[in-house]
């Protein structure tokens, strides 16, 4: 029997992420709108490494955590369910808990839910917000000046907090990585290359923490 797919069309333009208040009350505590077309991009291949037919049948109470991915592509709606941090199969199954999908889950919560220490991954266009202050990756932008310095991947941000201060990020990687960043308004530092655990988190996200 043929696997079926997670996705049959691919060319996303945009992906909602909700999270209900739980399976059987679809009261959306939280939702964010992603239209960062190589973001999507990436998690949706990376959802495909997931075994689509799952080892396990499982059901849940209505009480269960539910969160919900509807990935549009033209007008094509694929949805994919997440309950209690595991991933709905194509065949409507369950895969026995794992390390691969814990960290998808961990990605998906850090958008919903951008705290302290949270791995976040770059999401172009997506402001997210921190509780007293927000930050919004606006892409990296590559800057050649060789061969008189060398060239650099220059990730750009933009901070605000409450009380109406914003600043401008500029992080540059070239031939050393990037440095952690000091955020000046609140003493906050973004990390770029490694976390705070010294877990590689280059160039696909970042961690904001006191140091």
């Amino acid at each position: 029997m043929t696997d079926r797919p997670w996705f049959t069309d691919k060319n996303f333009t945009s992906l909602e992420i909700r999270k209900n208040k739980s399976l059987a009350d679809h009261t959306v505590v939280k939702a964010v709108t992603i239209t960062d077309p190589k973001y999507i991009r990436k998690l949706a291949e990376r959802i495909e490494q997931i075994p689509p037919n799952g080892d396990m049948m499982i059901s849940f109470s209505g009480v269960a955590e539910h969160i919900e991915l509807a990935f549009k592509a033209g007008d094509k709606l694929h949805e994919i369910d997440v309950i209690q941090k595991g991933f709905k199969t194509p065949s409507t199954g369950f895969n026995s808990k794992n390390d691969y999908e814990k960290e998808l889950y961990a990605e998906i919560d850090a958008i919903l839910f951008p705290a302290k220490g949270k791995l976040v991954p770059k999401v172009a266009g997506l402001t997210l917000d921190f509780g007293e202050y927000t930050l919004r990756y606006n892409g990296t932008r590559f800057d050649n000046h060789a061969p008189a310095t060398g060239s650099f991947h220059i990730a750009e941000f933009v901070f605000a907090d409450k009380h109406g201060h914003t600043e401008a990020i500029a992080i540059s990687a070239g031939q050393l990585p990037p440095k952690p960043y000091i955020i000046k308004a609140n003493g906050l530092t973004i990390l770029t290359f490694h976390s705070k655990d010294d877990k590689r988190i280059y160039p696909d996200f970042f961690q904001v923490v006191y140091l």
